[in-house]
């Protein structure tokens, strides 16, 4: 291992793959709530 090499786990949900999983699904939902908001506030 090389002194700048740093594998240690993220802090929430254990692996890397996991948490870019739930970024990614985080930012769907948001941009999935905000196409609702603008059907539903289309003036």
């Amino acid at each position: 291992m090389k002194p700048g090499d740093h594998r240690e786990p993220p802090p929430l949900l254990g692996t890397w793959g996991r948490l870019y999983t739930a970024v990614v699904l985080y930012l769907i939902v948001i941009i999935a709530a905000m196409a609702v908001f603008t059907k539903a506030f289309n003036l």
